[in-house]
């Protein structure tokens, strides 16, 4: 639990302070926490800039390719392998340590319709802006989202739409799709009643990439919460592949880098237990002045790695941009 906590619902805005006091608890650790408080209210608004970043160059390449083209290989020999979610990493160097205020101003300011986060321990910093909700529980009611499928954004309204009608289309991008509202369906009705579903798939638009979109509602059952219906969910087909297990395995086997916090569920709950969970990407890892930016994209059996690697060069553009990158 974070020390201060402030929170914006509406036009009101709370402020929260979590401190755990023990019977041998001095005064004065009560007033040191005053104290820093008063400090941040008293502080001067920093500078909002992100301007530090020198080199952005994307890592493993070649590896990726190789395996893209190895697991299309097993999803072509395979009748129980749908679906793998490959991911690749770009490195970054900057001149100095980013401010991670200034990084939360920068992706309100850039990316549409997105979660944001950023998480500081020490001098490492993780942060991201993601379209994906995992699940919202408020009170008996469950939310969740299906999100998989992309395509860039257009230059022009016109190119934009051209671009948008292809991907509702798209064979390819309509079968990973339809993989993560089979799977969220079955997991939901472990855990809920009364689901409904969107009838289709709609567009989600963010500043850089657009996504198929569909969303999920149930009535929670008495004897559940929002970590065992998150624990079930993920990952979905979206973030590791389907079947689940198999294509969990397969990540494990081809990729070398370790994913961390990328992909994973990131949210909150109350003392209710109702909260929610977004899904961890479009998101960067920084420590002191070296950084990653994560991108993922679904290998099914007619996928080109070519294609495939651009997508995630796409994927890339959102927080690439908010560090002041070059975006092509």
């Amino acid at each position: 639990m974070p020390l201060f906590l402030v929170t914006k619902k509406g036009k009101e805005v709370f402020l929260t302070v979590n401190l755990v006091v023990y019977p041998d608890d001095e005064v004065k650790k009560l007033e040191a926490v005053r104290g820093q408080w008063e400090k941040i209210i008293d502080a001067k608004r920093p500078e909002m800039e992100v301007d530090a970043l020198i080199t952005a160059k994307e890592l493993e390449t070649d590896e990726f390719l190789e395996n893209a083209r190895d697991i299309i290989a097993l999803l072509k020999d395979s009748e129980d392998l749908h679906k793998v979610v490959l991911s690749r990493r770009m490195g970054l160097r900057f001149s100095k340590q980013i401010d991670s205020g200034a990084v939360l101003q920068k992706m309100m300011d850039t990316q549409e319709n997105s979660y944001f986060f950023v998480m500081e321990k020490g001098a490492a910093l993780f942060f991201g802006a993601t379209p994906e909700r995992l699940v919202a529980v408020s009170e008996d009611k469950i939310h969740s989202s299906c999100v998989a499928g992309s395509a860039r954004r257009g230059s022009t309204k016109e190119e934009d739409e051209q671009l948008g009608n292809a991907l509702l289309k798209d064979a390819k991008n309509l079968r990973e799709h339809h993989y993560v509202v089979e799977m969220i369906e079955e997991t939901l009705q472990q855990f809920a009643d009364d689901l409904t579903i969107s009838s289709e798939p709609v567009l989600l638009k963010n500043r850089d990439i657009q996504h198929l979109y569909m969303n999920v509602h149930a009535k929670k059952r008495n004897d559940v919460n929002i970590l065992q219906i998150a624990r079930a969910l993920h990952p979905t087909p979206a973030l590791g592949g389907s079947p689940k297990d198999l294509a969990r395995a397969i990540i494990r086997m081809k990729e070398t880098s370790d994913r961390g916090f990328y992909g994973g569920p990131i949210g909150f709950i109350d003392t209710d237990f109702d909260g929610e969970f977004a899904v961890a990407i479009r998101s960067g890892l920084v420590i002191d002045a070296l950084g990653v930016l994560y991108a993922g994209c679904g290998i099914v059996s007619d996928s080109v790695p070519e294609e495939e690697l651009q997508e995630t060069k796409v994927k890339f553009q959102p927080m690439l941009r908010v560090l002041g990158g070059n975006v092509e």
